[in-house]
């Protein structure tokens, strides 16, 4: 079991989590899952197994792999999450030909269900131990590509104007570069949805050889980024079928930044209004009259 899965709620964001690191026959059970979750409690493991199309040592193993003793255990946190409600699904994917109004209220969903997942996946504990890294390193870097280097911008903008030394570092040569000369008074922000870039994660290697601390923001548990990083903070996105929009990803990596600096803001007040009106002020000057 990985370490941070006793962490995880039970049922369907749990599986979500896993979803990348499962193989490819595990993944059948996960997506047979999903789609029959309320079919499945009343399942026998023999008939799970012949309609995912695997054989019941794999159903086995895709418990374990998601943090349960077996296929029992899993049915039973399944029934429990059930009864909690529908929060997890997502009423409507966005379609072809969708009108402006059908768009709207979907892009909507989107958000308010990546958001509320996302907060249901937070470790308060996780949470208050990444603000008291925040604060207590000399510098923060958020490394990020695409999408996510626009969240790493965002977070620039926010520590800077709270007196913070900050950094986003969007480009792979300047990362590798500032990362072989950090120190343990260092720290890395990886935001990283789906945790597997290969250009992040040999930054993030050679950050971590020299010794600085690395917080992950990621949606996916047990992914290449979460092996290197101090801090784990999961992120739920289900994304829709334009992928490459990043929407729901993108939310919920600004919610989870967005807690960070409030809660480093808030342990630190008196020296966060005082950057915030020294910044207000000049930035008044930049209006026009």
């Amino acid at each position: 079991m990985s370490k941070n899965a006793k962490n995880l709620p039970h049922g369907i964001l749990r599986i979500n989590s896993y979803m990348e690191q499962l193989k490819p026959a595990e993944k059948k059970v996960a997506k047979y899952i999903l789609n029959n979750r309320e079919e499945v409690i009343h399942l026998s493991i023999t008939k799970l197994a012949r309609e995912a199309g695997v054989s019941e040592a794999t159903v086995v193993k895709f418990c374990q792999h998601i943090g349960y003793s077996g296929y029992q255990e899993l049915k039973i946190m399944l029934a429990q999450a059930e009864k909690k409600g529908k929060q997890d699904r997502i009423y409507g994917e966005i379609e072809a030909e969708d009108n402006v109004e059908e768009i709207i209220n979907k892009i909507f969903q989107i958000y308010d269900q990546s958001l509320h997942n996302t907060k249901k996946l937070f470790d308060n504990n996780n949470i208050k131990e990444a603000i008291k890294t925040v604060i207590d390193s000399k510098r923060i870097y958020f490394f990020g590509f695409g999408a996510s280097g626009i969240v790493a911008r965002d977070s620039e903008l926010k520590f800077k104007r709270i007196n913070y030394v900050a950094e986003a570092l969007l480009d792979n040569h300047k990362q590798k570069t500032i990362a072989s000369l950090l120190t343990e008074d260092d720290l890395v922000v990886a935001i990283s949805d789906s945790g597997r870039t290969k250009e992040l994660m040999e930054s993030l290697e050679i950050a971590k050889n020299a010794g600085a601390k690395i917080i992950a923001i990621t949606s996916n548990m047990d992914s290449p980024v979460t092996k290197v990083s101090d801090i784990i903070l999961l992120t739920s996105s289900k994304e829709t079928p334009f992928r490459g929009s990043a929407l729901a990803s993108r939310m919920a990596q600004l919610a989870v930044i967005d807690v960070l600096f409030l809660g480093v803001a808030s342990s630190e007040y008196d020296k966060t209004i005082e950057a915030l009106s020294k910044t207000r002020v000049v930035m008044q000057d930049s209006r026009l009259k």
